[in-house]
């Protein structure tokens, strides 16, 4: 029994399934690269992989600004591709989500103090100007009410 440890390399190229799989991304990552250097420089390194199946193709991009942007160009890139030897009918562009959107923080809304709302009636009672006090006395009524 040999006690060396495999090479991981090694045991890729002798098991069928892996093998296979791996044939097929080196394929997409040449065919990406093939793709990006045909779309235009902004939308290039946003296009993160690509799944051909059959005549159609499947993009996928890194958000759906982006996604909307490649939908605009893709009948050129389809001709494009068409020309260089791949044979393409359909491209669709699709988001690839890579992890879940931030979680919104809670805002705590802010209340006015018993104590603030006395402190602006005191100041509304000592206002000339009518419609100020009237609005500060307004203001003063949106005080919580003091927990017992």
């Amino acid at each position: 029994m040999n006690k060396r440890p495999r090479l991981i390399k090694d045991f890729i190229r002798h098991t069928h399934t892996l093998h296979g799989l791996l044939e097929q991304s080196k394929a997409q990552s040449l065919l990406l690269q093939q793709i990006r250097a045909l779309i235009p420089s902004p939308l290039d390194t946003h296009c993160t992989a690509v799944v051909q199946k059959g005549a159609q193709l499947v993009l996928y991009v890194d958000a759906s600004t982006w996604a909307s942007r490649l939908r605009f160009t893709a009948r050129e890139l389809a001709r494009k591709l068409n020309a260089s030897g791949i044979a393409v009918e359909r491209i669709t562009v699709r988001v690839m989500v890579t992890n879940k959107p931030p979680k919104r923080e809670r805002v705590t809304t802010r209340r006015l103090s018993v104590e603030n709302a006395s402190l602006i009636n005191q100041t509304a009672a000592g206002i000339q100007d009518k419609q100020l006090s009237e609005a500060l006395i307004r203001l003063g009524r949106h005080a919580t009410k003091p927990v017992n």
